[in-house]
């Protein structure tokens, strides 16, 4: 009897030594060498930079790692572990939203002796998971244990979306990214740099959305997410709650504004209450029952969906119980005022008279502009009808612009007193204008004025002083 617990004992032992040796053996160190765009001087690019971090391989030799790890790389190179070579790679899908990147390696016989990672659901509170990686930028790898201590919506790192996001008290660091949340010899999720604010405390990104992200790459192109483009509220007030006829106590959210092009356009109007998404009823605060007794964003219902799919939903709207389904389209026109762009992408800029101006985008917000996103843009009545916003990101000393170089990060909203609809609009409206002066208005009623002949004398002059090759960017050029 003792022989046989012995063996068993010995075999499970050999198991799990197995089981760790494939994870090593898929673990990689990304080498990448960035070069960023410079949004407070969008005609120049930024300084090159070195970065390492982690990834691991998944099935069909793919390396799966964070979107930031390899975002705006100029040269790109891998390692496996335990292994001194480096291999070229190149980047395949990236998604900014996710912060996820798929890359591939163009010699073969990298992937010699590794297998590829499989991932678990979603795990539950207090499970215990294992970080793999290479934080700090050590050439060896990292293992640190700890337990899944949170799931809910929170930013991810490159943009101001929220979803769904795993929190745990293992170590996670600066060169971690990437790397895989292990829990039971399987991915639960990818590594990610911390939150602002919170110390102690790692994050991961979880393998629904990473799921989503593989699923959605499958036909060669990626789609992103689908959004539900409402601008809502709590519904907490019973005398508010009364009025609108909801008579369940708690359930409900009200619908403030539908956004353009969302796919309930036709289907939502102002003063409805959302009661219930699929088989997901929403609280008053706007959050469902994703699991027994753990609640997070509603979102979390059309984020688990693709384009082309359905979603149901019930409605209040005159104190009558609304019911229906609708089909999700990819969205001709981006939602927001505040557009989603690419970091691998050049700013869009025009200047005038010193004056540089770019449209509002989640990329100029994430990169050290002082616009915190104004949670009323969607529904202040002076930007009816816009499609984009321009900002004033800074103003050039010169003798065309005394009086106001202490500007910077301003929504504008009026050229000449003159509304625009985006910002090539906006751009047209100036470089069209005879009048004498112009006058830009921001958000906030204050007032530029530049006299219009002085600014065409001093324009080239600015150009040659702050080493400015064209006024605008080319795309607005077309």
């Amino acid at each position: 009897m003792k022989k046989i617990i012995l063996i068993s004992f010995l075999f499970i032992l050999f198991q799990l030594s197995y089981s760790e040796d494939k994870i090593k053996s898929a673990i990689v160190k990304i080498y990448s060498t960035h070069q960023q765009y410079n949004y407070r001087s969008p005609w120049q690019n930024g300084s090159d930079y070195n970065s390492t971090s982690t990834g691991f391989i998944i099935e069909n030799n793919r390396i799966i790692t964070n979107a930031h790890a390899v975002l705006s790389n100029r040269f790109l190179q891998v390692r496996k572990e335990g292994d001194a070579k480096k291999y070229k790679a190149n980047v395949e899908f990236i998604s900014e939203e996710y912060d996820l990147a798929v890359l591939s390696v163009e010699e073969p016989s990298f992937f010699k002796g590794t297998t590829g990672l499989k991932f678990d659901d979603l795990p539950m509170i207090r499970d215990k998971v294992v970080i793999y990686g290479y934080p700090l930028g050590g050439d060896k790898l990292s293992i640190t244990e700890g337990i899944v201590s949170r799931i809910e919506h929170n930013r991810y790192t490159l943009t101001i979306e929220r979803f769904l996001i795993g929190q745990t008290d293992a170590a996670i660091n600066p060169g971690n990214s990437g790397g895989p949340v292990v829990s039971n010899g399987k991915v639960a999720g990818v590594a990610f740099s911390g939150l602002m604010g919170a110390d102690n405390i790692g994050y991961f990104i979880p393998t629904p959305i990473i799921k989503h992200f593989l699923n959605d790459i499958k036909d060669g192109k990626y789609d992103g997410m689908p959004k539900m483009g409402i601008i809502w509220s709590e519904l907490e007030s019973p005398s508010y709650r009364k009025m609108l006829g909801v008579e369940d106590t708690s359930k409900g959210i009200l619908i403030k504004r539908v956004l353009k092009n969302s796919s309930f356009e036709s289907i939502f109007k102002k003063g409805d209450v959302l009661l219930k998404l699929d088989d997901f009823p929403i609280e008053y605060d706007g959050t469902i029952e994703f699991r027994k007794n753990e609640r997070t964003d509603f979102n979390y219902v059309i984020q688990n969906k693709n384009f082309g799919e359905t979603i149901r939903y019930e409605i209040i709207r005159d104190k009558r119980k609304i019911a229906g389904e609708v089909k999700l389209t990819k969205d001709k026109v981006p939602l927001s005022l505040v557009k989603n762009t690419s970091l691998e992408e050049p700013p869009i800029y025009f200047v005038y008279g010193g004056l540089i101006f770019e449209p509002l985008t989640d990329d100029y917000i994430n990169n050290g502009s002082s616009i915190q996103f104004p949670t009323d843009l969607e529904t202040r009545k002076e930007l009816e009808g816009k499609e984009e916003l321009a900002v004033l990101v800074r103003v050039l000393s010169d003798d065309a612009n005394i009086g106001y170089t202490n500007y910077y990060d301003e929504i504008i909203i009026k050229a000449n007193g003159k509304n625009y609809v985006n910002f090539k609009d906006f751009v047209q409206l100036v470089k069209n204008s005879q009048s004498e002066f112009i006058k830009f208005e921001d958000i906030d009623g204050n007032e530029i004025v530049l006299d219009r002949k002085l600014v065409e004398e001093r324009n080239p002059v600015i150009f040659e002083n702050y080493s400015i090759d064209r006024e605008m960017s080319q795309d607005l050029m077309k």
